[in-house]
């Protein structure tokens, strides 16, 4: 399952303009084709709030994927969501490997959706920690690797995906103690270093 649009306004921006607010005043009224204009205008325009053009760019990227009071278009999806996953937006990136793992109006590539998923993951986004912990696990688009599938199970379930839970009991068997020990250190080492930020 993708994730949909960002309905999120920072409010703790210094630097933010009406067009972010108004493109999403819009469409919140469901008037997609204004929206678009107002998006677009902060995605192009670096003089916004940089979390509100990563956002726009994201946003554009999700009306064009899923056809929101326009005519859906792939391509023009892809290619704000590629915009945005440059600039690091972590659902962006997620998406952008869920397209690359299912080949949605682009050839299948798991070594692009590996990496996709990899750098949202990173990021502390569960779903692709999940979704990363499947591909260790099958060994697609990267060799299969139990310690890392073990790992980003963990860490997705302790990040509230559970379904995490039902692979670290498939994976658990399939280690040997000392794998078992280094995954669950990997964990412990990611979560302290998340907390000492």
């Amino acid at each position: 399952m993708r994730v949909f649009l960002v309905l999120l306004i920072s409010l703790f921006s210094t630097n933010s303009f009406a067009g972010y607010k108004q493109a999403i005043d819009f469409y919140n009224k469901k008037q997609f084709r204004q929206s678009i204009v107002e998006f677009k205008k902060v995605a192009k325009n670096d003089k916004f709030d940089q979390d509100e053009r990563n956002n726009s760019m994201y946003n554009l990227a999700v009306i064009y994927d899923n056809g929101l009071g326009i005519p859906t278009n792939k391509n023009e999806a892809l290619k704000w969501y590629k915009l945005a996953s440059e600039n690091n937006h972590k659902i962006a990136q997620f998406n952008l490997g869920w397209i690359y793992y299912h080949g949605e109006n682009t050839e299948k590539n798991n070594f692009e959706a590996f990496k996709f998923y990899k750098k949202s993951a990173l990021q502390g986004y569960s779903k692709a920690q999940f979704n990363l912990g499947i591909l260790y696990f099958l060994g697609e688009g990267t060799l299969k690797d139990y310690v890392e599938a073990y790992k980003w199970f963990k860490i997705s379930s302790l990040n509230g995906v559970k379904e995490s839970l039902n692979f670290i009991q498939k994976v658990k068997p399939l280690l040997h103690q000392e794998e078992l020990v280094k995954s669950e250190e990997l964990v412990k080492n990611w979560v302290e270093e998340r907390h000492t930020k």
